[in-house]
């Protein structure tokens, strides 16, 4: 999946994401009983969906086998700061999206989108002609 084109793997980072809304959102409904619950699921997701975006699409130039600690580092700096950021306007700002458990919704998302995206950046693979080729 990782050789594939960038847009197919960001396409395939939002179905994945929504495939997990479509899921995730009927068990809040369900347990909440009110919309703000939707709401704030569907903010945590976007939030989620957005850093995992972000750091699929400037971590690209990176993919490179001897790029991969930088590769690791810009996408984990992008994934966690905005989620991150996200969570305390919203927690400290309180309201609806607060009071409406915006935080377990997060957590929820965070996982999915980390290991998805994580799985779509990895290096491309080289062949073994090519590593030969870059000893120095």
């Amino acid at each position: 999946m990782s050789q594939k084109s960038l847009l197919f793997r960001t396409v395939f980072l939002g179905v994945t994401v929504f495939i997990a809304t479509a899921v995730i959102l009927p068990i809040g409904w369900v347990i909440s009983g009110n919309r703000a619950g939707l709401f704030a699921g569907a903010a945590a997701g976007g939030a989620c969906l957005l850093a995992a975006w972000l750091a699929l699409f400037l971590s690209e130039p990176l993919r490179r086998p001897q790029h991969v600690l930088t590769l690791v580092h810009a996408g984990m700096i992008i994934r966690m700061g905005i989620p991150l950021g996200v969570a305390l306007a919203v927690n400290f700002r309180g309201g609806p999206l607060a009071d409406a458990g915006f935080l377990y919704y997060l957590v929820v998302f965070y996982p999915v989108t980390l290991t998805v995206e994580t799985f779509l950046s990895w290096p491309e693979k080289q062949s073994g002609k090519q590593l030969v080729g870059n000893r120095d």
